[in-house]
């Protein structure tokens, strides 16, 4: 943890840094960059433009942010292979992104429970405290047949914000040949989020 920018930078661009997984890796990433840079802003700049690229998951799935003070709405991609490559019980997570002052991640992960679904979750990132307040969220995807985005989930939250949110949908409709969720090979994902925090 005492180790400075360029020699995490230096680890992160060996082709085999030695950890048995990635997500160990991203972890790692985020804890550091808490500690050193306590700013949220200034941690934002450096995670993304310095040390997430160097990251496999932060690769896997990329995103584009449009923000305001209190909402925000984040373009995701992500390949199919990589969303096939999940079942039956892995998760990969998307770079940080910040909305009125907390930061979050989006997680796509497969579960077999009583029945086998994909996850498209937002959740939070430990270190920011507490949020209070309603959160509006909406998460669209690019149809095939159309090319426009078409809501899949809208939801309002009202109350301490500490677990996940989003939707599921069932795996038999991602991996199908013929899945509706995915352009060119890719879902494209469209998530809006307002928060409203209590006063």
């Amino acid at each position: 943890m005492k180790i400075p920018l360029a020699g995490i930078v230096a680890i992160l661009s060996r082709n085999h840094p030695g950890v048995a997984s990635e997500e160990s890796v991203y972890d790692f990433v985020l804890r550091w960059a808490h500690l050193q840079y306590p700013n949220s802003e200034e941690r934002h700049k450096i995670l993304s433009s310095s040390l997430l690229p160097l990251v496999t998951l932060g690769r896997i799935m990329t995103n584009a942010i449009q923000t305001g003070q209190s909402s925000c709405i984040i373009n995701f991609s992500i390949k199919r292979e990589h969303c096939c490559g999940l079942f039956p019980s892995r998760s990969i997570r998307s770079p940080p992104f910040y909305c009125a002052g907390h930061g979050f991640f989006l997680s796509a992960l497969a579960k077999t429970e009583s029945f086998n679904f994909f996850g498209l979750l937002i959740k939070k990132l430990e270190g920011n405290g507490p949020l209070r307040g309603t959160i509006d969220y909406e998460m669209e995807v690019t149809a095939r047949r159309s090319s426009e985005f078409a809501s899949i989930s809208r939801r309002t939250t009202t109350t301490d914000i500490r677990q996940a949110f989003g939707c599921r949908i069932p795996w038999s409709e991602i991996s199908a040949d013929d899945s509706p969720f995915f352009v060119d090979d890719n879902l494209h994902l469209r998530v809006r989020i307002k928060i409203t925090p209590q006063p």
